[in-house]
């Protein structure tokens, strides 16, 4: 049972050791680790190096669940690093379902959406009144969904750039020479990388807010649905081009 201290919690700096010393007692490498949350190697590498504040609850939830411990224990709060064992153990082999007995990548994503899910279920069915309307919201959610997905392939290769900037020292020797900070290359190629797929979903939102409009800044469902039909083709044609 977790006993959360009644004690402040930690510096940035505490959390950084913490992240270091969870990351080498599972033998997670800092590449893993990062694949794990969704950011690269230098960043895993600052986290440890120069800590992470307390009060990111994103980042540390994140690095949590990444590294198989609580928030609680990374921030200072608890002395309990490891998860309850009813938390990892998925419900089918407790039943007799499966054969897996912890969560994967995949059901551990699975879970979170789940309970995203369920969360806006019970305030759309609560707040919206009409069916037409909440299952205009659902509409609008799901084609999101999709622009997210398109936006994650997007994002896989822009971590796949930055991770090679990050690994390559002839670059950052070069760099080094002109005073130029490798950090300032990386987030170019992040923003050159994700630039596109965001502007889909501004347009997207934009879009919802235009749907009620009179005269040329109307937008029509079949425009807005468009946005998500060419965002789709865009990805697939990129993919195509660089297929063996």
């Amino acid at each position: 049972m977790n006993t959360l201290k009644k004690e402040t919690t930690f510096t940035a700096k505490q959390v950084g050791r913490r992240i270091k010393e969870r990351r080498t007692e599972l033998n997670i490498t800092m590449p893993e680790l990062g694949r794990r949350v969704g950011v690269n190697k230098s960043t895993i590498q600052r986290y440890e190096a120069d800590g992470v504040d307390p009060k990111r609850t994103m980042v540390i939830n994140g690095l949590a669940e990444a590294l198989l411990t609580t928030p609680e224990w990374l921030t200072g709060l608890s002395d309990d690093k490891e998860y309850d064992e009813a938390l990892l153990t998925t419900p089918e082999w407790l039943t007799g379902l499966s054969d897996d007995k912890e969560y994967d990548t995949y059901t551990l994503c699975q879970r979170n959406i789940e309970e995203q899910i369920k969360k806006y279920l019970d305030t759309v069915s609560h707040t919206v009144k009409g069916e037409p309307h909440q299952q205009l919201l659902t509409t609008f959610l799901g084609k999101m969904v999709d622009l997210y997905t398109v936006m994650t392939c997007y994002f896989a290769d822009a971590m796949e750039e930055v991770d090679r900037v990050a690994e390559d020292k002839g670059l950052k020797e070069s760099l080094g020479r002109y005073a130029i900070e490798s950090g300032a290359i990386m987030e170019q190629v992040y923003r050159k990388k994700m630039e596109v797929p965001i502007k889909d979903m501004k347009r997207f939102l934009d879009g919802i807010l235009h749907i009620h409009d009179e005269g040329r800044t109307k937008m029509s469902m079949g425009a807005l649905f468009g946005i998500v039909e060419e965002a789709e083709e865009r990805l697939s044609e990129k993919e195509n081009s660089v297929a063996p």
